[in-house]
This record gives C-alpha cells, structure tokens and sequence, in this order.
C-alpha cells in the first residue's frame, strides 16, 4: 500500500467520484498518521484537489462528507471564491442571506454530479490513451 498521503488522498477521492459515493472525513483524517497536524492534512488535500482538476469549475472537495452528507466550510469558502456568480444565484448573497440547509444540499448535490462526470470521462480518457 502506498504510504505517500497525497497520493492516498487523490485515490479515495477518486474511488469516491467514479463510484458515486462520499468521502467521509473520519476516512480522509485516517489516511494519515495522527502525529500529522491538521494544517498539513488540508495542504495535502488542497494540493491533492489541484491534482485532480487545477481549474475551479469542478472542486473534487464536494465529495467530502461530514455526519450530516456535507461537506465542510472549506468546500463552501472555495466555492464562493472561485465561483461568485454561480453560488449567489443559487443561495443568495451571503452578505445578507444565510445559506439554507435545503440550498446547500441543493447546491452540493449539483457539484457532486460534476465531479461524478468529470472523473468518468477522466477514466474513459486514460484508458483510450493506454489502448492507443
């Protein structure tokens, strides 16, 4: 099994797109040591997300999953960073708006769905190459 924790983040969120499920984050906080501070977990998920798709418009975090099927403030946070527009149509300006647990699962579930798209044509693309 490979120890390196990048490259077991990127496979678990892999595996979780392609097969249509989560990532909870009790599994992501397991794929390190636990001497390994939380700052440095989120590096290393940070950099595993540009890994999978360095451009904003999918956000592999969408998977990650806390108790209630969400995930957490950081996906929300990158989110309205990288996508203004796209998140106040749908929840409204959180200025003076707060997001709506129905409006966020809304939301999420959109974003998932992407990300579920785009790791299949991710796969179907590499496995054309290898055949090539």
């Amino acid at each position: 099994m490979d120890s390196n924790p990048l490259a077991l983040v990127i496979r678990a969120l892999e595996r979780a797109a392609l097969q249509s499920t989560v990532l909870p984050y009790k599994r992501f906080h397991v794929l390190f040591p636990r001497t390994v501070p939380l700052t440095r977990r989120y590096e290393v998920l940070d950099a595993a997300l540009r890994s999978l798709n360095d451009a904003p418009d999918i956000d592999y975090g969408v998977l990650l999953a806390c108790d209630n099927g969400l995930p957490g403030p950081e996906f929300f946070r990158r989110y309205q960073k990288h996508r203004w527009d796209t998140y106040v149509a749908a929840m409204g300006d959180p200025r003076f708006k707060s997001a709506t647990l129905k409006g966020k699962r809304e939301l999420v579930a959109a974003e998932r769905q992407r990300v579920h798209l785009h790791a299949m044509r991710a796969r179907h693309q590499e496995r054309e190459q290898q055949c090539a």
